[in-house]
């Protein structure tokens, strides 16, 4: 009794900030910390693991590689570059004055006579298996000397789990590897022993489009493997408008390998409108690299595939590439190549348009092919049966439906006598009311399959997500607050490119008085955003029904998914 009564007191106390733990997986980086902290700590979402002697070897990519391109696509990217190019010269300064473009042939010349300059051997050093016991995590796994053969593994991939067929891509392996990397960060990065987590809870921050049976085993991870005392889960799209202190607006996420769109309004994605694309930073990083290369690249060994190369290719896009009309011509752009043991060789090049080039390739999606074809829209796909619920949403359709067409059965048995007209009438009622059975079973978003036609560029997805929207007043909210969060929308520019290519496409009905395109709220980090929101909504009073306790999952499992979780399960 005394131990019943002491669990009860501790679920009707105040939830404090220092004893709740945010997790933010993402595809590239791990975003993780109390929901006392001003900014969560940032790592690569990765490990290494030594490879067994004479064992498989597996190593995940930080970049999305390239593919080898067919003449016919090759033709095409450089066509659509070629447009951009002319778009961009016949573009106006804010001032009005016309924009001088810049040719690849300008920029060439320019890194001609380009020198590096050598500097100091490198201190860094690279991590080889004698420096470690089982694995490397975070950026460290940068330094994992590939002459070693370590397995790299990244647990996500284009904002979901990792699956593969080759060494650790079964859901076992991604499971322990996440729970190797969120222990380690819980250890040493928060100073938190493992075993005084049953006294701290969890919130993850889950993909606005999600596989529910992911989602039970890492609520499992968390609970049972890690040892919280509790957790929830909450959708990336609706924790961004929790940070950025929105009632209502359309949640663009633009992540380093995957871009996806919902409308949300009252802590609610609405089913229908989310749709997921295949591209992100890393698309737009080796589109990057690819206009580098024409332009005369003066640091000829680089190698995308190469994670120091890559990470380099990352900082420069990121400090440099931008969507600002008003840079004009060529600009200085200054790196430094650091390998470990080898002396450091510092860059001073030109780049021009380039600079632009790149992150447009979100308004014109044909470059990506770079990067593979199969970039295509997908929406939230309709759940699929688990033993462990049997009363789930299938179960739900059929019940309701033949409890519905007995009822009308003795309803036309027992009007057997009225006139014809009136059976009519009730023949036509039937249809009707099956409908409604059927899309309220389905979550009113039977058709998904529209979104995974095409290719679609930013704004046309956006345009798209508010199209799916279930009312003409919806629409308008939404049209009117475009929330851009992650960190590919750190590009200077992106929102006033957004806002001019929206303006054009907005039907004229849904035009609101002023579309606000938000970037960083508050003087946030975009990326960010969606954590903080994780961690205002986990000291929120009206969230401590969410929370799921082992106790509690160990009973009574998945179903109290159905219950506690704050969507659509």
């Amino acid at each position: 009794m005394n131990t019943s009564a002491t669990q009860e007191q501790s679920q009707s106390e105040p939830i404090q900030a220092q004893t709740c733990i945010i997790i933010h997986p993402g595809s590239k980086n791990l975003r993780i910390g109390r929901a006392s902290d001003v900014n969560p700590h940032t790592i690569l979402h990765a490990i290494a693991r030594p490879r067994r002697p004479k064992g498989p070897l597996h190593r995940d990519p930080v970049l999305i590689p390239t593919v080898v391109l067919s003449k016919e696509n090759k033709l095409q990217v450089d066509e659509t570059y070629q447009s951009m190019r002319g778009t961009l010269q016949s573009c106006l300064r804010s001032d009005g004055t016309p924009r001088p473009a810049t040719s690849t042939q300008q920029v060439a010349l320019a890194n001609k006579q380009c020198t590096p300059i050598q500097g100091s051997v490198s201190k860094l050093q690279f991590v080889t298996k004698s420096d470690v016991e089982d694995y490397v995590i975070g950026d460290q796994v940068l330094y994992a000397h590939s002459d070693d053969q370590f397995n790299v593994h990244f647990p996500f991939r284009h904002g979901d789990l990792n699956i593969h067929s080759g060494v650790g891509g079964s859901l076992s392996s991604i499971l322990a590897d996440l729970e190797t990397i969120w222990g380690h960060c819980i250890t040493n990065l928060l100073e938190i022993p493992k075993t005084e987590l049953k006294h701290y809870r969890a919130v993850l921050v889950i993909p606005d489009i999600y596989n529910r049976l992911f989602l039970k085993e890492l609520v499992g991870l968390l609970l049972i493997q890690l040892g919280f005392g509790g957790c929830f889960l909450v959708q990336d799209h609706v924790a961004a408008t929790f940070g950025a202190g929105l009632g209502a607006a359309c949640v663009v996420d633009l992540g380093d390998q995957k871009t996806s769109v919902s409308c949300v309004e009252d802590a609610l994605s609405q089913r229908a409108t989310r749709i997921r694309l295949d591209y992100g930073g890393s698309d737009i990083t080796q589109a990057f690299f690819y206009l580098l290369q024409r332009a005369g690249f003066p640091y000829k060994e680089c190698q995308p595939q190469h994670p120091l190369d890559s990470a380099l290719l990352t900082r420069i896009k990121e400090g440099y590439c931008h969507l600002n009309l008003d840079f004009c011509g060529l600009r200085d752009v200054n790196f430094v190549v650091e390998r470990p043991g080898v002396a450091t060789l510092r860059y001073h090049i030109k780049i021009g348009d380039e600079l632009l080039l790149a992150p447009l390739g979100l308004f014109n999606t044909e470059v990506f092919a770079l990067t593979g074809q199969d970039k295509r829209g997908q929406g939230q796909a309709n759940a699929s049966g688990d033993p462990e619920d049997p009363h789930d949403a299938n179960y739900l359709r059929e019940t309701s439906r033949r409890a519905h067409k007995e009822a009308l059965e003795n309803q036309s048995t027992s009007t057997a006598s009225m006139d014809p007209i009136d059976n009519s009438t009730n023949a036509g009622g039937q249809g009707e009311e099956d409908l409604v059975v059927d899309s309220l079973a389905a979550d009113a978003a039977p058709d998904d399959l529209p979104q995974q036609q095409l290719l679609y560029s930013l704004d046309q997805a956006i345009l798209h997500s508010i199209e799916r929207c279930s009312s003409d007043d919806m629409k308008r909210r939404m049209y009117s607050c475009i929330l851009l969060v992650g960190g590919g929308a750190k590009f200077e520019g992106l929102s006033t490119w957004l806002h001019n290519r929206l303006l054009l496409q907005i039907p004229f009905q849904f035009r609101p008085e002023q579309t606000e395109i938000i970037v960083g709220p508050k003087e946030m980090d975009p990326s960010m955003v969606a954590w903080k929101g994780a961690a205002i909504m986990s000291c929120l009073e009206s969230t401590q029904e969410l929370w799921i306790r082992p106790t509690e999952w160990k009973k009574i499992g998945v179903r109290l998914l159905r219950e506690r979780a704050p969507f659509y399960w």
